[in-house]
């Protein structure tokens, strides 16, 4: 089938079903003449991905079932609802604030939360502002799980380390900048990016082919001039000086690692890849 006949099947849109190739949902075969030649397969999985992004699912999700079928749909309802079940708690303790409630009644309620709430906010109601940002906003991806028992002692441990880290030497200016540049971010498009990193790391060879060239940019862009005189060459540099002098990577990175699995799994493939990548490099 042509294109042509995709979009009429499916109603997507001509950027929408080369979006959905560039991720590897579809693989049309290439005609010599330049054109895609989809399969019902094709077809198929195009019309579940409509389906399902109008039930509200994230890409990560419909590809874990184009993956594993059906199979992973009691995992994702689970998680939906988890979500729903605190949102809708939090609405109840913000009624019950306004109905004027006993303090002690609200108190207990927000501990069952606490106790049921995923690492990230966790984090970053203990380190709100840049510096939290700086610490660990890379690894949110990895933090949207509920913090398990076994594994609180390896989080307040991490907590007590980042708390009694000294000043992080940032001029007003250089806070403000990072604070600035960190809200003005599209969720969808910092989820994004958050994505796309981790299928890299399942996919480095086929994402470091697609972005050669970017990649290549990249490298004469940051031994410019233009960088090593640019406001940001001069944070990255204090932070990671700061990193460096305090021993986060040996420190921090192992905590991280234990408190969440899901990074654990991650940092392991990094290793892994990390090798690879360089290899591709030198080649």
């Amino acid at each position: 089938m042509l294109r042509s006949d995709i979009q009429q099947k499916t109603g997507l849109t001509r950027k929408a079903i080369e979006y959905y190739e560039y991720k590897g949902l579809i693989k049309p075969n290439k005609l010599e003449n330049g054109y895609r030649d989809y399969s019902n397969n094709d077809l198929d999985c195009l019309n579940k991905i409509v389906l399902y992004k109008k039930l509200g699912l994230s890409l990560d999700q419909i590809k874990e079932i184009l993956l594993n079928g059906k199979n992973a749909l009691p995992s994702i309802l689970r998680k939906r609802e988890y979500k729903l079940e605190i949102e809708n708690e939090r609405k109840d303790i913000l009624q019950m604030i306004i109905d004027g409630k006993d303090k002690d009644i609200i108190d207990t309620k927000l501990k069952i939360i606490d106790r049921k709430e995923s690492i990230y906010p966790r984090l970053e109601r203990a380190f709100p502002g840049y510096f939290g940002q700086v610490m660990f906003s890379s690894y949110k991806p990895f933090l949207d799980d509920e913090l398990e028992d076994k594994n609180k002692k390896y989080f307040d441990i991490y907590i007590e380390y980042l708390d009694n880290l000294p000043e992080l030497e940032l001029t007003n200016k250089e806070k403000e900048y990072i604070e600035s540049t960190s809200s003005s971010i599209d969720m969808n498009l910092l989820d994004k990016i958050n994505s796309d990193k981790v299928e890299a790391i399942d996919n480095l060879e086929d994402w470091f082919n697609e972005n050669e060239d970017i990649i290549k940019e990249y490298d004469r862009f940051i031994k410019s001039d233009e960088y090593q005189k640019s406001p940001i060459k001069n944070i990255k540099d204090k932070i990671k000086n700061f990193m460096l002098e305090n021993k986060y990577y040996e420190i921090a990175i192992p905590l991280i690692r234990k408190f969440s699995p899901k990074y654990d799994n991650y940092y392991n493939k990094l290793l892994a890849a990390n090798e690879k990548f360089i290899s591709l490099k030198d080649d």
